[in-house]
Formats: C-alpha cells, structure tokens, sequence
C-alpha cells in the first residue's frame, strides 16, 4: 500500500513524499509527483530515510543514566518507571522552586504543526517556563514587520517569472534545492541572476556574483536607495500613495553615495551601477533574503534597509523572506487557555547565562539539540553538567545533548506518526500520514505528553485530544485552506489562499519607510548602517552543511568532518597549510580544526559548518567559539559576527 508522508525538517522545501509499505516496513520513499512544489525529486537527505528510520543506532527503549552527566551512560527502564520518575520530579521541583524551575525547551526537530505543537499544552498545564524561538530567523521577520506589516512577499510560482532575480546572503542551492531549481527554470525562461553573499557559493556561480563584506549589506542597500533616489529612478505615484517616510529616507541616504558605499562594502562602483540598472529596470523582479546574514549584530539593521528597495521601485512585497501563509489557531493548539498566569520565557541563544544562575532546576528538552547547535557550547554545558538540575531528554539518536540527561526517552521518526505541515516557502498544507508502527519502544511527541498527563493525573481534555481530532479542528476553523480533510487526505495536499499583499498590517497601514513604532521600541525610525566592530582579525561565518539540517543527519554522515575554510593570501600570513591544523581561539574559548585553503572565502574570512555533533568531530564543533550576543531585533542570534585569532 501507498501512505503520503512529508518530510517535517527546518527546511524551506516541506517535500510531499508517497511511501510504499510492504510487510509492515518501509518499500519505498519517493517524492510525490502531483505536489507542483516537490515535483517528483527530494534533496540528497530525503533519499536516505529509510536508513535514518532502520539505523542501528536508534534510540529503542527508555533509559536512566548510571555515570556521570556527559558521559553516555545508561540503563534501559520501563516506560512506567521513566513516566513515575519525571512526574514525581516534576511535582518535587514545582513545589520546592516554583513551576518556572521546570524549562521546556524545545525547537524545530519537527515542523508537523501537531507533533511540534501540542505538547506545549502539558506545559502551559503545569505552569512551566519555555524558550525562545530566537536562534534563527526572528530579526529579519522584525524588520520586515517594521517596514511592510508582514514577512510575506513572493511566492514560488510569481519568482518563477521574475525577470530579475537578487540573491541576497542566500545560498538556495544547498538549503532550498527546489527554490534552486525554481531559479534556474526563470533563468533559462531568460531571468538575469545576481547573488550577494561573502562567499563564493554554488548558487553564486550561477550568476552575477557580488562578494560583499559580511556586515555591510545595509550600507550596500543604502547605497542603491540613494542612488535611486539622487536619479530620480523610483516610481514617485506608487511611493506616494503607498508608503510613509519617503523624506526622511531621502536624508538618511544621502551620506551612501556609491563612492562611499563602495569603501564600505568593498564592491566596485561600476559593478553598482550596472545592479541598480537592472534592478530598476527588469521587472517583474525578487529579491530572495537569506537566514545566515540577519544573525549579525546588525542583522535586523541589513535586513530592514533591504525591504526598502522593492517599494522604492513600485514592486511590491517585491521580495522573498518566509512564507507563512496558514491562519491556524495556535491558541487552540498549544492550549493557552490551559494556564492562567504569565509565562516566563528565557531566550534560548544565550540559555547557558540562564542556567548559570542557577533558577532552573528541571529541563525537558525535545525537538532540538542544544549541546551541538547553541552558541557558548562552553558554558550552556557548564549547565547542563549541574546535579541539581534533572534534564529529561526525547530523541531518536544519542545526540551530545542525550549524554547529559538523567532520563532517556526514544521518539519517532515522521513514518512513525501522523501530522499536517506548512511550508515557508511555497503554499501547500500536505498530511504525513503513519506508515508503520514506532521502531522499538518509541513514542510520538503526542503520546508522550498525553501518557505523562495520564501518569500525573491532570484531567483538562485538550491534553488527551488524539492527532487527527486536533487537524481536523485546524482546518475547519480555517478561512485559507482551500479544501476539507478528506481532501487532504484523498490528495495528500491541499493549496492554502494567499491574502491580500496590498493590504499592510503597519500601524498607519502603508509600507513604513520611517516607522514611529520601531523608534519607540528602540530600534531606530530608519534603516541604517550600523557597523560591526571586530576586536581580533577574523571573522568567522557558520552557515549549515550541504547534507545536514542544523545537526540532523550528522551521525548518518561520517564523511562529514569539521573543517575551517581559509583564503590562500590569509593562510600565507599565518603560515597554515593546507589539510594541516590551525587554533582558533576567542573571548569562548579555543578549537583546533583541519585546515582547508578556499579562494570561496574572501581575505579577512574563515568559514566553517555549523552544528555539527561534537562528540562525532572530536569532542567540540565550532558553536565553541560563537557568540550569544542577543541583537536588538528579534532578540535573535548573531553567530556570524563571531570574531577569531590564530592561536
């Protein structure tokens, strides 16, 4: 038989998958033809699900920890006994410290609405704390908010037929394959492609390359505003009628002549001027904004003066940031009316100076794996290794973050379990429907919480609520989803209604080149230039491998070593050879790394891939040496203005 599957990992593509299932196992997995986003391929990681699922090295039952936090090891125990532990934990700590003393800490492991979602309504009913979401993207959606009322702009299929097409710190090619391929299929239908980014990337060589200094994208957007402006290329009716502030951008532009731009970005004044004409000129046109440049310290900044350039020229949302286009209850779905009392968040990009004060005393970690991809590793595992603190961990895999639990408990894979799944980048819900029974002793998220609520005793209904109720309730309340669930189900997709992107949900309901709300939080009324001091030579870029999502995947990937990439002209200076080794060090501490010389990297940078497992890579990753810096916007994570020396 045929189930529908989707793939649920922090990716832009949300691939549809048709799984075939012989004797109770897996068959096949291929991607579904009918979905027109998907298109009847997956991603070099979607092909090998069927070994990530049949690993040897899965989690098969649960487990209490013998030695010491770190160490690894372990004691298989009954689920019961798992589930009578942590509820008398959780009762023990509530009463002694306060239900705040218990974090959930969880992240995007899973993107399925219900299997990420729902478990937030057992911690809303015991009153515990919950991390931010702020280690990704959360400073370019505030600064889109700011200027347009929304992070929403293009969708695939209007990007397609954009005749011009900017890649702005975005390198599609490795982290969107099917947005890759929407770009190639606009370039041979005659699209001109240029490519902003630091790096020489795969998606870089397939245009125009523009190799600006990291940290530098608002001075280079500045730049562009003011030489539209000072040439009078902006469409005066449109700005006009729908946007507020044009004057004061005016002023604010004026000291980003190109000339001065150009000192700053290190991009060359004729290269500007033949990117502002096209960018004027070929129109319909896109620009694709990129995760990896707002996690600067100015990030929100760069972003901000970005969104500018499409209202400028009359293009509107004439940009692609991400797509979230459902209307779902998120109330509803994480019962917040389960809990009465404000909640107390702690912000997950610097949760190691959270935990070394010592308040937290129990953690619940699932859907992430903090001791491979938070920054400071040093000190989040100075408190994780605490013996006053009862760390409970949910995963398929013995990540780092396993190591440090008291209590092991081993979760499903997405074949294993039933969910719903948006996308930010296309407009498709798809149904990922269960393919086969749970490896071993696993448990979904839902069942997990819905078995410990049982164990505790808690009787409210929404905690018992089974998945497919809960989805079919998404959907009915639902005003964009065009289409019921038996159409979902008969299908496995279903389209979701885009709104109306000339409405501007702003304060004055126009596109908000100088914002009254942004100054009054602190962030400045105009976008700026915000310069990034660096106090030690170079600066060190940490964007995803090609095969991994975050650290998904690293332990099916052994080839996948820790690696810093240096420009030759810097490795010269430094005496570093290639393939040999080399000591970064900074205010976090100090990594020694293989080499790899990289004339991708400019002079000044090193790069290398981020969150891979530390205890497959030596015992660190590079997350030893980046900084928890909280930026203003979003409160969201700076990694890549993490600054090194040459030990």
């Amino acid at each position: 038989m045929y189930i529908f599957n989707t793939c649920p990992r922090d990716c832009y593509d949300t691939c549809s998958i048709v799984t075939r299932v012989r004797n109770g196992r897996l068959h096949s997995i291929e991607a579904n033809e009918k979905q027109p986003f998907t298109r009847g391929f997956l991603c070099p990681k979607g092909q090998n699900l069927a070994q990530y699922v049949y690993s040897k090295q899965r989690l098969l039952h649960p487990m209490r920890r013998v030695g010491k936090k770190g160490e690894g090891k372990f004691k298989k125990i009954s689920w019961d006994d798992a589930l009578t532990e942590i509820a008398e934990q959780v009762l023990k700590r509530s009463a002694e410290h306060g239900t705040d003393s218990i974090l959930q800490f969880d992240y995007a492991g899973t993107m399925g609405l219900i299997q990420r979602h729902f478990p937030s309504r057992f911690f809303n009913a015991i009153g515990a704390s919950r991390v931010t979401h702020t280690i990704c993207s959360r400073a370019g959606d505030k600064a889109l908010q700011l200027v347009w009322g929304s992070n929403l702009g293009m969708l695939p299929d209007e990007i397609e037929k954009c005749r011009l097409i900017v890649v702005w710190g975005m390198n599609p090619a490795w982290s969107t394959p099917h947005g890759f391929e929407i770009i190639k299929r606009a370039q041979k239908r005659g699209a001109k492609v240029y490519v902003i980014d630091p790096i020489r990337t795969q998606t870089a060589e397939l245009g125009i390359h523009l190799q600006i200094r990291p940290t530098t994208d608002a001075a280079m957007a500045l730049g562009c505003v003011n030489h539209i402006i000072e040439n009078r290329l902006y469409a005066e009716e449109y700005v006009r009628n729908n946007t507020t502030g044009f004057d004061r951008l005016v002023e604010i532009s004026r000291k980003f002549d190109l000339n001065a731009m150009a000192k700053i970005t290190g991009l060359r004044t004729r290269d500007m001027e033949d990117f502002i004409a096209d960018y004027v000129s070929l129109r319909p046109n896109c620009i694709m904004i990129g995760y990896g440049m707002q996690r600067h310290r100015n990030g929100g900044e760069m972003v901000r003066a970005i969104a500018t350039l499409p209202a400028l020229i009359g293009e509107n949302r004439g940009f692609f940031y991400s797509t979230d286009l459902d209307d779902f209850d998120r109330g509803y779905l994480e019962g917040s009316s389960l809990t009465s009392r404000k909640k107390v968040y702690h912000n997950m990009v610097d949760i190691g100076r959270t935990l070394e004060l010592g308040r937290i005393k129990m953690m619940f970690v699932y859907d992430s794996n903090p001791l491979a991809t938070l920054p400071n590793q040093s000190l989040v595992r100075k408190g994780f290794v605490r013996d006053d603190l009862f760390t409970v961990v949910h995963d398929l895999f013995m990540t780092d973050t396993v190591d440090y639990a008291d209590i092991v408990l081993p979760a499903t894979s997405f074949f294993e379990h039933f969910d719903i799944n948006t996308s930010y980048l296309h407009q498709y819900l798809s149904i990922n429907e269960k393919a086969i029974e749970p490896v071993g002793e696993a448990k979904s998220n839902t069942d997990l919480f819905r078995a410990l609520a049982s164990k505790m005793k808690l009787t409210a209904k929404e905690l018992f609520e089974e998945d497919e109720k809960v989805a079919r309730a998404l959907l009915a309340k639902s005003r964009v989803v065009e289409g019921a669930f038996e159409d979902l189900k008969k299908k496995g997709f279903v389209r979701l209604r885009a709104p109306n992107r000339m409405v501007y949900q702003t304060p004055t309901r126009k596109i908000e080149l100088y914002s009254a709300a942004a100054a009054a939080e602190g962030l400045g009324g105009l976008p700026s230039h915000v310069d990034v001091q660096r106090k030690l030579p170079y600066q060190l870029l940490t964007p995803v491998h090609k095969y991994l999502v975050r650290s998904q995947y690293h332990q099916m990937r052994p080839e996948v070593k820790p690696v810093v990439y240096v420009n030759k002209k810097d490795a010269v200076e430094e005496e570093i050879e290639d393939g040999g080794s080399v000591t970064l060090s900074n205010e976090f501490g100090e990594w020694t790394v293989q080499v790899e010389i990289s004339d991708a990297v400019p002079k000044g940078v090193m790069l290398s891939y981020s969150a891979l497992w530390p205890k497959l890579s030596g015992g660190k990753n590079v997350n030893f040496l980046t900084t928890d810096f909280v930026q203003k916007f979003g409160q969201n994570s700076a990694f890549n203005s993490t600054f090194v020396r040459v030990a």
